[in-house]
């Protein structure tokens, strides 16, 4: 979450408490929410550019990035974070498909040539639908949830919702998750917490964590200054899973935990799932 300028905010929020109805209100909450958490980019992006195994399948306005699992491997939902777009990640995807898994990466509102515009309400929908879906799209594959920095309160939510719940999945990996993004607020910039104390449905990871058994790895660097690892500390300590993994380094930031060793260690707890 980059530091949105205070000036700027609390003009919405003066104007939001000027408003005389609820539904006026919303989309004013709406619209700080939208510049607060999501800095998108919507310019289109091919994935043949990234990797030929790649391909493009429309979902409800979101476009995808879709490559197939070889047979008996599992397949990775890619939910990403809240800057740029698919494109910018494109050194994860040649990893996961070279060790065979399926990827299905979701390009979220608003990010990547994908429709609409991003809220946390929409946002959820359509990754929960998105995860109902799977099996159209990538066969019986079992699914690993894959949340990146945003992507991690997404992909708990997932695992704790109905549709999660029918299905499980064979695993959840979060990097650099956060607590919530209200808590991240109040931890980046204290000033704007009146804005958002109301907002508990933003991610309250704190609490999904909780519901969820599934198999567990965090991977969190100890010099990220964008989500701070006791945040990631405390989702691990929390999750009940009895399968569970930390994985960090000391010198690794928010992008960096992304290296050799902590991927030699995610890979060896993926191919223990199955």
């Amino acid at each position: 979450m980059n530091k949105f300028p205070l000036l700027a905010v609390l003009t919405i929020f003066a104007f939001s408490a000027l408003l005389d109805t609820p539904a006026k209100a919303q989309s004013a909450q709406t619209l700080l929410e939208r510049r607060v958490f999501y800095q998108f980019d919507p310019a289109y992006a091919n994935p043949k550019q990234v990797d030929k195994r790649l391909e493009e399948q429309r979902f409800h306005g979101l476009i995808l990035w879709v490559g197939q699992p070889k047979p008996g491997k599992p397949t990775i939902l890619y939910l990403p974070g809240s800057g740029g777009n698919l494109a910018i990640r494109r050194g994860k995807f040649p990893w996961f498909l070279d060790k065979g898994y399926g990827v299905v990466a979701m390009s979220y509102p608003g990010m990547g040539g994908s429709k609409s515009l991003p809220s946390r309400k929409r946002i959820q929908n359509l990754a929960n639908q998105l995860y109902k879906d799977l099996p159209a799209i990538v066969g019986n594959s079992p699914t690993i949830l894959w949340g990146e920095s945003l992507g991690t309160g997404v992909a708990l939510e997932i695992a704790t919702h109905k549709v999660g719940r029918q299905r499980p999945p064979l695993g959840i990996i979060l990097q650099a998750p956060y607590t919530s993004l209200v808590e991240l607020v109040a931890y980046k910039n204290p000033a704007m917490l009146p804005l958002f104390r109301n907002r508990s449905d933003l991610w309250p990871s704190r609490q999904s964590v909780t519901r969820t058994k599934a198999p567990l790895f965090v991977m969190h660097g100890g010099a990220d200054t964008t989500i701070p690892i006791a945040m990631g500390r405390t989702i691990f300590k929390l999750s009940p899973s009895p399968n569970k993994v930390f994985v960090t380094h000391p010198d690794a930031g928010h992008k960096t935990i992304w290296r050799k060793d902590a991927l030699a260690k995610m890979r060896e707890w993926i191919e223990a799932l199955y």
